[in-house]
């Protein structure tokens, strides 16, 4: 053992983290030899869809597997057939409707349980079958690395978002213990706040939120009230929001709808929003958290390429 742990010092190790989104493709390479950093760099591609990361990331990837043996190529799933449960027990799946037969899940520390569907996990194998994968990275594992390493304040709630370029994460956590999770597709309007699993050859329905309530149109977020704030500054300058800010605004509302009001959780009132931002934010959504959600909200910048890298060197060296 002792041996073996001295040859695998010494080796050098290549680690590529991998971001697809809707018509992009980044990439982050780190190549360590003996806890040193060789070479670190960035890469962002155009790719022709989400289901194909076409010639030029196939080639480049490749290229970088012949150049060194220990290569990991590790990637962060967006996709939407995925979510988080407060309890590490696949027996309470159907409680929280989600079939069993047609997810894949891993529990967290005995934390909480992430899952996705067969057909995300097929998916991120298909698409890199021609170029190998080592690690599929769900957001929630990526957005609890960077609660972890936050200092803990006893009894207080926290409503915690990863804002990434397509997609938002939300965790609420009481101390260590996850309260809810969501996750949400912001590059365009399709969702999944509820899914409802069937054993139908692998399908799962999607659900507009545009169709789930009517409540969560955009001049009415939140029930907010025509004279507040918000309505005045921010939602009567829609220009400066993006669709795809306002898809934020509308989930998280629909979101913290679902926490407080679903018997499923454990809801309690939120003390504080931290935003895990690598997209930049607009200031419109901060508004909204803090002034119409009435919470202290702070906002730190983080890459999720190195977090992923990170995660891929703790799988290796475990």
């Amino acid at each position: 053992m002792s041996l073996f742990s001295s040859v695998s010092k010494r080796l050098t190790r290549q680690y590529i983290a991998v971001i697809v989104e809707e018509n992009r493709c980044r990439i982050r390479q780190k190549i360590v030899k003996n806890k040193n950093v060789l070479y670190l760099e960035e890469h962002s591609f155009d790719i022709p869809s989400k289901d194909d990361l076409g010639v030029e990331v196939k080639n480049f990837l490749l290229k970088l597997q012949e150049e060194n043996d220990q290569t990991y190529i590790a990637l962060f799933l967006n996709s939407l057939g995925q979510g988080v449960i407060p309890v590490c027990d696949e027996k309470l799946l159907e409680k929280f409707h989600i079939d069993q037969k047609s997810i894949k899940t891993i529990c967290v520390e005995n934390r909480f349980m992430m899952y996705a569907t067969q057909i995300d996990v097929k998916w991120a194998d298909k698409l890199f079958q021609d170029i190998g994968l080592d690690f599929v990275f769900s957001p929630f594992l990526v957005l609890d690395y960077f609660i972890q390493k936050e200092e803990v304040i006893a009894g207080q709630v926290t409503l915690n978002i990863l804002n990434t370029h397509n997609a938002l994460t939300i965790m609420i956590n009481k101390d260590s213990h996850l309260l809810y999770g969501s996750f949400f597709n912001v590059a365009k309007d399709e969702n999944l706040l509820y899914t409802d699993y069937t054993q139908e050859e692998e399908s799962f329905d999607e659900i507009d939120l545009d169709d789930v309530q009517d409540d969560v149109e955009m001049d009415e977020i939140g029930n907010i009230s025509d004279n507040s704030n918000f309505v005045t500054n921010i939602l009567k300058e829609q220009e400066t929001l993006s669709a795809q800010d306002e898809r934020i605004i509308k989930y998280l509302s629909a979101a913290l709808r679902e926490f407080y009001s679903d018997d499923l959780y454990e809801s309690e009132f939120i003390h504080q929003a931290k935003i895990y931002d690598s997209a930049g934010m607009h200031e419109g959504v901060m508004a909204y958290i803090e002034n119409e959600l009435l919470l202290d909200t702070s906002a730190v910048n983080i890459s999720v390429r190195d977090a992923i890298i990170e995660l891929s060197q703790k799988e290796v060296l475990a």
